[in-house]
């Protein structure tokens, strides 16, 4: 199978196996009788293997992947020696993601229009030290494997598309695989830059603190609370973070020319995307039965 067809499967195997291991998990729960207890979907236990099957099946496909193609984890990982200069263009990225914010609000402004609400996310307890458990399964996992799966091992299956297509198409299937209409957009949008990131670097290790970066401050200002800032605080923040985005991208996209090599084989882009198929349209199904759930 060729690398294009095996990162493709990846993906499917990616969006089927959270469906397979929760229903094996519900399966498991009401063998015990804890399905029951009322009030059970909210309990600290549920909402944290809620959070942790995803990254399991991450975990699986990752050592599916490296045992198919006897690829070593330095090499998903990183396939040069990655600078130090580009944890600090990571960091850089990623405070200037959070313009892109105010973005995504206009997106949810706009599917309000049509009736949608976004029902938000349930975490676990954050009070005293359930706060590093709910850093650990909502910021660290995710950051380890998503970016081993989705900057690792697709983006290698991806060269035939070329350096811009591979950072949009691993962008959107970023954003797909996740099925929240509310963060569409920010999700698409920090798919690609950690994805450009990684391609000009040639390590996932920067795109991995840039996704626990961007993952612990959405928990800290959950944590206290804080959903909007005073108009001068706000300028303040909005403004460091567009100059950020723009340096930030200004040194990828103009400056930094690093290219990964490219297989021109067209047959390589077809099999990716046949591979994949069963996955893009189990996540687009499930996005939109999220979004009529909001309606």
């Amino acid at each position: 199978m060729t690398a294009g067809k095996t990162s493709g499967l990846a993906y499917s195997l990616a969006a089927v196996l959270p469906v397979v291991l929760s229903f094996v998990f519900l399966i498991v729960i009401s063998a015990c009788g804890l399905t029951e207890k009322a009030g059970y979907e909210t309990s600290e236990w549920y909402l944290y293997c809620s959070y942790i099957l995803p990254q399991l099946s991450f975990a699986i496909v990752a050592v599916w992947y490296l045992r198919r193609t006897a690829t070593p984890v330095s090499v998903v990982v990183k396939n040069q020696k990655c600078r130090p200069k580009y944890f600090l263009v990571a960091v850089a990225l990623q405070v200037g993601l959070l313009c892109l914010s105010e973005l995504n609000a206009l997106f949810l402004e706009l599917l309000g229009k049509f009736g949608y609400e976004d029902g938000g996310i349930n975490l676990p307890s954050m009070d005293g030290f359930g706060f590093i458990g709910v850093l650990f399964a909502v910021a660290v996992l995710p950051a380890v494997f998503e970016e081993i799966t989705f900057r690792g091992v697709l983006l290698k299956g991806m060269r035939s598309f070329g350096v811009w297509g591979s950072v949009l198409l691993c962008g959107g299937l970023f954003s797909l695989y996740h099925q929240n209409p509310a963060q569409t957009l920010y999700q698409f949008c920090c798919g690609a830059a950690f994805a450009l990131v990684a391609i000009r670097s040639g390590s996932v290790l920067p795109t991995v603190l840039s996704h626990f970066i961007n993952n612990a401050a959405i928990l800290v200002l959950t944590k206290y609370n804080i959903a909007e800032f005073s108009t001068p605080v706000f300028i303040s923040v909005m403004s460091v973070s567009v100059l950020c985005l723009i340096a930030s991208l200004g040194y990828l996209i103009f400056i930094d020319k690093t290219k990964p090599e490219r297989e021109e084989d067209k047959r390589e882009r077809k099999g990716f995307l046949v591979y994949a198929l069963v996955g893009i349209a189990l996540c687009a199904l499930s996005w939109l039965l999220t979004l009529a759930g909001g309606m």
